[in-house]
């Protein structure tokens, strides 16, 4: 790996919190409907989709030119165990989030339904989970983590990303105080942190992640008024 100053592997590390931000700014295409709940090119997955190529396109750009390789972002197979709790953990997870879903929201953002029946939906859900899961994995646990460390250490760099994931999820959509969120999902990125510095890769905490981001797609594509 190419010799780098540490301050650039700082800035390479924000480039895709930065590039995120940016494609936030634009809306969310608003769904057809209940029709486009079940529909494999649903507007808000495809948005999701386009979100995660072009953060993660800005992230391989930085790590091409910093000489990066996969494992400075943690992107390497854990032991059998952790891929095993992989696939079993979000399989329980996923059907948890969307029933405790629109109950813990209520302080926050006000009464959330939406609908569950149409069987179709699980498919474009777990897209877009997956999607923004391995987006922000990648980001924050991958490149923040990883890369941060090499200018704030890696207690520095655990918390330092933490905190970031904690603001970044700060936005409009509150009704309530979004203090306990963000010390919620701050809190979160801080065990996550800690997992991939423990097993040494990403696919436990995306895995999870994208699990408890299944109801996401659901809030915005299957909504009821």
């Amino acid at each position: 790996m190419a010799a780098r100053p540490p301050i650039l592997w700082l800035l390479g590390a924000l480039v895709p919190v930065a590039v995120g931000l940016a494609w936030r700014l634009m809306p969310v295409p608003e769904p057809a409907g209940l029709a486009d709940c079940g529909s494999i090119a649903s507007a808000p997955m495809l948005w999701r989709v386009a979100q995660a190529v072009a953060v993660l396109g800005s992230l391989a750009l930085a790590a091409r030119l910093l000489g990066a390789d996969r494992g400075s972002l943690f992107l390497r197979w854990p032991s059998r165990r952790v891929v095993v709790a992989s696939i079993a953990f979000p399989a329980v997870v996923a059907p948890l989030a969307l029933w405790l879903g629109p109950i813990l929201a209520v302080p926050f953002f006000g009464e959330v339904r939406f609908e569950t029946g149409i069987l179709l939906a699980i498919v474009p859900a777990v897209v877009l989970a997956l999607a923004n899961g391995l987006l922000e994995e990648v980001t924050f646990r991958g490149a923040l983590l990883g890369w941060g460390a090499r200018v704030l250490g890696p207690t520095g760099a655990l918390i330092a990303q933490a905190v970031v994931f904690g603001v970044v999820h700060l936005g409009p959509d509150f009704t309530g105080d979004p203090i306990p969120v963000l010390l919620a999902v701050g809190a979160g990125g801080l065990v996550a942190g800690v997992v991939v510095m423990r097993t040494g890769s990403l696919l436990f905490p995306i895995a999870v992640h994208g699990a408890f981001d299944v109801p996401l797609y659901y809030v915005q594509a299957c909504r009821l008024p």
